[in-house]
């Protein structure tokens, strides 16, 4: 793999907006990598905490920090401008509020450089709510498929991916989020999206919890932040829990209601994609009206500010 001598292989991309707290533990998955060859920028979306000062805290050079001077109010702008910086061969993103388990850059290094495919994704251990988890991202064919929810968190690609791509599109534009509309994107360009199926990320998802900006709570992301330190076992542990959640008998009536929805919205889908369309998008378009509606939804769950609907000139 060539690549410049000063250049990492890899550069990470965190976008982050006044939750300090968290990101902090974010920050410190990426140091615990047992792949070490990489560069982090943690682009801020005009913070006005001390994400500054606790990112310089760590105190490793390896780490960058940018502030926006204009709030953009999604991760949009903040990964673009990471990527504007990033020097490596190869692009990670990492959420401010998700964890990556130690070998999380190796596994997926080792996958994509196997597969050989423009971006490779890994399992993701999402947390909706207190004993409420599942396993995102899996796909019997390993490829991504329309339709499919693959947070960026999981994602490695290459660099030279993302330039032909393009930026991802502004809230405004999509009807789909941002990285999910980046990412159907890239599939209708004929890319490889391909899955590794190892469990390497753990999404404490903020858009189920009431005010979760506004409070600052961190004490979920801090418990499993313990856990993937502490426990060897760790990921055996979390698969097992979802496993047996699918086979507790008072949730069977559930797990099949969900599996008729599922194959009601993999239909959908399949129609949506014949049309030429992101499925994603056309449910939302449905469902919320407007470009950007999933995402002031989202804004108000999370105890956040209202957008502008007119971008800053």
């Amino acid at each position: 793999m060539r690549r410049s001598e000063s250049a990492p292989l890899v550069s990470v991309i965190t976008a982050t907006y006044n939750r300090s707290n968290v990101l902090a533990l974010a920050i410190e998955s990426v140091r615990w990598q047992t792949f070490r060859e990489w560069e982090l920028w943690v682009i801020g979306d005009a913070c006005t905490d001390d994400t500054e000062k606790v990112v310089a805290s760590f105190g490793d050079p390896r780490i960058h920090f940018r502030n926006l001077k204009d709030n953009i109010g999604e991760q949009s702008g903040p990964n673009n401008e990471g990527f504007r910086n990033a020097r490596a061969q190869y692009v990670a993103y990492l959420n401010h509020d998700d964890l990556w388990l130690p070998d999380h850059l190796e596994t997926l290094l080792a996958g994509i450089d196997q597969t050989k495919a423009d971006l490779a994704f890994a399992l993701v251990d999402s947390i909706s709510g207190p004993g409420r988890n599942s396993l995102l991202c899996l796909t019997p064919t390993r490829r991504y498929q329309p339709g499919m929810i693959v947070p960026a968190s999981c994602w490695l690609c290459r660099r030279e991916l993302v330039r032909e791509i393009g930026p991802w599109r502004s809230y405004r534009e999509c009807y789909s989020v941002p990285s999910q509309d980046w990412l159907y994107r890239a599939w209708k360009a004929g890319k490889d999206l391909r899955l590794i199926p190892q469990m390497t990320v753990v999404a404490i998802l903020s858009g189920t919890r009431q005010g979760v900006y506004a409070n600052r709570d961190v004490w979920e992301n801090q418990l499993y932040f313990n856990r993937i330190r502490d426990e060897s076992d760790f990921r055996a542990k979390e698969l097992t829990s979802i496993a047996t959640n699918y086979e507790t008998p008072w949730l069977r009536w559930y797990s099949a209601s969900q599996l008729l929805l599922r194959a009601l919205r993999n239909f959908l889908a399949r129609i949506a994609v014949a049309a030429g369309l992101d499925p994603i998008a056309a449910r939302n378009f449905f469902v919320y009206k407007r470009k950007g509606g999933l995402i002031e939804l989202l804004r108000q769950r999370r105890g956040l500010e209202p957008l502008s609907r007119n971008p800053k000139k």
